[in-house]
């Protein structure tokens, strides 16, 4: 639960005039998330990208105002918040997500959108190439050949007793067939057993997957970045905790809120990076002209008290390599 100080902080670093009305001539931004409201629960991320934006020169209530929806957990509103966001007549919409990108880009093709790490936008629809997007999107992907095969092997390494792993994932997330049978591949070569995928696409199939994954009785888990596991982080967290489960995490952000051990994308500078697509487009540029780009800060964080808390003794080499390790 976050705690009433938590809260006031988020408030404290959110735009001001949020729930107000612009004055002439300001820009007006939209953002659409599918996390919670700042009044409901506490963002680690948008703070960044609102900081960023005032260092570049645009202060909430003088040239910019913002217009923010979240989805609350429920994807399904997504269409209504992107329609709600369009009637406003917000100049352009930041969103958080490829859920969200493909359904802005279905309800607008002229307001420019910028997209913060979505998964792979080529593959998506959302752009012809990242170098040169060409419709009304730009921004961040998250899409790094081989990235699910480095971070299964430096599970492998870490838990060198385990022969049977989990995953959790999102079936329908794109390309993850492809990314499936890579990993089945590294598991073979390593002489470890992949179990089937424990699937959760909406958050009340996301208990019942985790049940899966008990059952299947692994000795260590995969769990596969998506946008679901990333707002529900620490009921997954949680589980693994109780079921003495190590995972492996998609997100940086899982070990600071007590996860195992996370290769994952460096996420806050993607929101720290995101206000300088929102300059250039403000200032004339076309998102269809600006590459979409992949992040430079991604690696290997450690969660030393979790380990503790598991039994977990990680190998030499893996603290050696370990970008970040937290005590």
């Amino acid at each position: 639960m976050i705690s009433r100080r938590s809260a006031l902080a988020f408030l404290a670093l959110a735009p001001a005039t949020a729930w107000s009305q612009p004055a002439p001539g300001v820009h007006r931004i939209g953002t659409l998330s599918g996390g919670f409201s700042p009044k409901a629960k506490e963002s680690r991320l948008f703070p960044t990208f609102f900081e960023g934006m005032r260092k570049l020169g645009y202060e909430d209530g003088r040239n910019v105002f913002y217009e923010m929806r979240y989805a609350e957990g429920t994807p399904a509103r997504f269409p209504q918040l992107a329609r709600e966001l369009i009637a406003t007549g917000v100049h352009l919409i930041v969103c958080t997500g490829a859920t969200e990108a493909v359904v802005l880009s279905q309800a607008t093709s002229t307001i420019p959108i910028v997209a913060i790490h979505v998964n792979d936008p080529v593959e998506l629809g959302l752009a012809a190439s990242l170098a040169r997007p060409g419709r009304n999107v730009t921004g961040s992907t998250l899409a790094i050949p081989g990235f699910g095969v480095k971070a299964l092997e430096s599970l492998i390494e870490a838990i060198p007793n385990a022969r049977r792993i989990g995953v959790l994932a999102n079936p329908t997330q794109v390309n993850y067939a492809d990314q499936r049978k890579e990993l089945e591949g590294v598991a073979a070569n390593k002489g470890v057993t992949l179990l089937p995928t424990s699937g959760a696409t909406r958050p009340e199939e996301l208990d019942p997957a985790l049940e899966q994954i008990a059952k299947a009785k692994p000795q260590a888990v995969m769990v596969l970045a998506h946008a679901l596991f990333n707002l529900y982080r620490q009921r997954v967290i949680a589980f693994m905790a109780q079921a003495k489960l190590p995972a492996m995490y998609g997100w940086t952000e899982d070990t600071e809120s007590g996860g195992l051990m996370a290769f994952a994308v460096e996420t806050r500078s993607l929101y720290a990076r995101a206000p300088v697509f929102v300059d250039k487009i403000l200032k004339g540029a076309k998102p269809g002209n600006i590459p979409i780009e992949q992040p430079t800060r991604f690696g290997l964080s450690l969660n030393l008290k979790t380990a503790r808390a598991l039994g977990v003794k990680f190998p030499a080499a893996i603290l050696a390599r370990a970008d970040r390790v937290i005590e």
